[in-house]
């Protein structure tokens, strides 16, 4: 038998039962009966009188101990060498009029009026108030299910109630909803308003946006059990699941437990919580990641949900190849993935080996704040995945053009004769974005309908005088809107006007892409290396309409003329365009997303994880004040022009880096007379300005470089060719020195 004993600065009552639950059961109905036998009259209940300066405790005695060790409020404790101990705990308020004192969230009663939950509630439903409270004060109200038990006719649920990571009250119910209205109700009863906003995220700094995290993103379907999943992996395989204890540590009221999940006899990653239940959850959440990684357990992130059936086309197998490998880089990781995603990748070709092989891989669809533009080129400004995965594509050509420096053969690029560095022969490169790019690819798909087959030749749509304009997405805003169309062709924004509040824009994804097809995926520093490098085809896994599509990704361009006098090695590129077959129709979501971006690559091989309103790697540091210093991301520019400085010195042609990152591009004159034509070509076309982030962001200084007497002329002239196949400005210098 158990006895419970109920105190309150004095004894108040004493229960026993033959299970711990029920001594506690019936020590707080004696309690109760005590405390509020006159709340019917209009005398005011004993318990007010009491000068309490501590919360209820609840005294529990028992003459037997657990050899392993349980958390706080389970039916059975752990043993500290004696057969009787305290534990301190709150003890919730009983809903309605009877209620006669507020608790703060310091534990304290407040004796300066009541604020119960008849008072809060005002006739509207416990949950819904709670929630709207929780917002009032900048916060996020959320409630999650901590057990269930009883029989599968008459189940019991127990909720907790919290308000960001601060929790609150349970409630235990037959159903979840009924759960859910008592630990809300009985939250209620404590809550105090004027005190809410002192409510603090213990584990979320201060300068992230609160969210509630999905920690089962990319390991199981949402509300399921990562344990039960597990479980039912392990049934299936005829394996044994168990959890082998491996520590508990801190003081008695914060105590840590650290569980490992072992399944048949194989141990996996252990995890530790702030109780036994959810350190095995977490431990289970570490074992699925493991099981994936490892391709035994092949459970499809919702982030990456892609249904095909044969046979498949080129661009089903295109997407396919992309959404399998976004799968198995996000089974590892465990933060908020919430919300719908764009997902975006590049798959490389090789005709001569009849291999695909992914490169580039990125989710996201943000850009920065205003307020987070540097001017240190440390920020990525656009976090929008096909942006993000043509990045991590230059990376990886990087890659294998410091290999060729090394002397070792890259199976991606090649030089023949004299000529700058190219491609290997067969091996091309293809787009994959799961919806339409933002801008002119999209903004009329919804209305004109999509298309699923593909056509060599492109058909361009030109149905009003809308189609075609540039477009930019805007800060803060909804979709993207028409550039002005200005006496210039391009145009900058001020960084003094942005940082006093005039709101940031950014080019859209579409008009990006139309830029790739004329000056190339690799970019201006890379194009003093490397001829251009251009996309065989887009594929796109919603929203793809063949006319909309072939206008805004190059047609546009030669809408009443060929471009011409284009620099040697570039051209008008006209990829294969295509949208997925047999996709399902992805139901409609109005959720906001959170702001994180994943992005990947085949030359790091590994994840990271970056903030798209920030530019920043996600939590990592947040203030000088705090000593911590925001981290960069890889894809930054001042990462890129690391690698570009790099080659350049190894090679002996660091006259290409000038003294400022916007100066180092333009030593690239080929490619700037390119960009040139785009912009007159789209502005004398009636399509609108070119906008481009403040110009501040890009002058950042360079280091300096060693001097040209540490060429190497052999090395040079193996890789790139004699100096007169270089830009103008700088060939002849190089061939003196050479």
């Amino acid at each position: 038998m158990f006895k419970i004993d109920v105190y309150f600065e004095t004894f108040i009552a004493s229960g026993t039962g033959s299970k711990i639950k029920e001594a506690k059961e019936a020590a707080a109905d004696r309690a109760l009966r005590l405390l509020y036998k006159d709340s019917s009259s209009n005398r005011e209940p004993q318990y007010q009188s009491v000068n309490c300066p501590q919360p209820c405790i609840e005294t529990e005695t028992t003459d037997a101990w657990s050899s392993e060790p349980e958390e706080d409020g389970n039916d059975s404790e752990s043993s500290t060498g004696t057969n009787t101990f305290e534990v301190d705990r709150y003890v919730p308020q009983p809903s309605g009029s009877l209620c006669p004192v507020s608790l703060g969230w310091d534990g304290q009663p407040d004796m300066s009026g009541s604020t119960s939950s008849s008072v809060l509630l005002d006739g509207k439903n416990p949950v819904s108030a709670f929630m709207e409270l929780a917002q009032a004060g900048g916060n996020i109200g959320r409630f999650e299910e901590e057990t269930k038990s009883g029989p599968p006719h008459c189940p019991s649920f127990e909720m907790r109630a919290y308000i960001g990571n601060t929790k609150l009250a349970k409630g235990i119910g037959s159903t979840k909803k009924a759960a859910k209205r008592k630990a809300a109700e009985a939250s209620l009863n404590f809550i105090q308003p004027k005190r809410l906003k002192e409510l603090t995220y213990v584990d979320a700094p201060t300068a992230l946006s609160p969210t509630s995290i999905d920690k089962n993103a990319g390991v199981c379907p949402p509300g399921a059990d990562p344990i039960s999943m597990l479980n039912e992996y392990a049934q299936k395989h005829g394996l044994e699941l168990r959890y082998r204890y491996i520590d508990t540590s801190g003081p008695d009221h914060e105590r840590t437990f650290t569980y490992e999940a072992v399944v048949g006899s194989t141990g996996y990653q252990g995890a530790s919580a702030g109780s036994i239940k959810e350190a095995k959850r977490e431990a289970c959440r570490n074992a699925l990641r493991s099981l994936k990684r490892h391709k035994l357990y092949n459970y499809q992130s919702g982030l990456s949900t892609f249904t095909t059936k044969e046979p498949l086309t080129f661009h089903d197998e295109i997407a396919k190849l992309c959404h399998e490998k976004f799968d198995a880089v996000v089974g590892d990781i465990s933060e908020n993935l919430a919300g719908r995603k764009v997902i975006a990748g590049v798959v490389m070709e090789s005709k001569i080996n009849s291999t695909f092989e992914v490169i580039s891989l990125a989710s996201g669809n943000r850009f920065i704040r205003g307020d987070s533009l540097t001017t240190d080129g440390q920020v990525l400004v656009d976090s929008h995945a096909e942006i993000l995965a043509a990045r991590g594509m230059k990376r990886f050509l990087y890659h294998h053009i410091k290999q060729l420096i090394k002397g070792q053969p890259s199976p991606v690029l090649q030089r023949h004769g004299n000529e700058k560095i190219e491609l290997v022969s067969g091996v091309e490169f293809h787009l994959y974005i799961s919806t339409a790019p933002c801008g002119d690819g999209a903004v009329f798909t919804p209305s004109s309908g999509m298309s699923v087959d593909a056509d060599v030749h492109h058909k361009p749509t030109f149905d009003d005088n809308k189609q075609g304009l540039l477009r930019s997405k805007i800060e803060q805003g909804e979709g993207q809107i028409p550039t002005k169309d200005r006496q210039s062709n391009c145009t900058y924004q001020g960084m003094d006007a942005v940082r006093n509040g005039e709101r940031l824009r950014v080019m859209s994804c579409s008009d990006k892409i139309c830029k790739w097809n004329l000056l190339g995926v690799q970019g201006a520093l890379l194009a003093n290396l490397m001829k251009p490098v251009y996309l065989s085809s887009i594929t796109l896994g919603n929203l793809y309409n063949h006319g909309h599509m072939a206008r805004a990704m190059c047609c546009r361009l030669e809408k009443t003329q060929v471009v011409e006098n284009l620099p040697f090695g570039y051209k008008l590129n006209h990829p294969l365009l295509g949208g997925v077959s047999h996709k399902k129709t992805p139901q409609r979501s109005v959720g906001k997303s959170t702001a994180y971006s994943i992005n990947w690559n085949r030359a790091d091989d590994c994840h990271e994880i970056t903030d798209g309103t920030t530019g920043f790697l996600h939590n990592i540091g947040l203030t000088r004040m705090q000593g911590l210093i925001k981290r960069t991301s890889r894809l930054c520019k001042k990462d890129m022009l690391k690698s570009y400085k790099e080659i350049c010195t190894e090679v002996g042609i660091g006259i290409l880096v000038k003294d400022e990152y916007l100066a180092t591009k333009k030593a690239s004159t080929q490619y700037q007379s390119c960009k040139k034509i785009l912009y007159t070509t789209l502005h004398n076309q009636g399509y609108g300005t070119w906008i481009r982030i403040p110009k501040e962001c890009q002058e950042f200084p360079t280091s300096s470089l060693p001097s040209l007497r540490n060429v190497r002329p052999s090395l040079f002239s193996q890789l790139f060719g004699e100096p007169r196949y270089f830009e103008e400005e700088w060939c002849m210098t190089i061939a003196n020195n050479c």
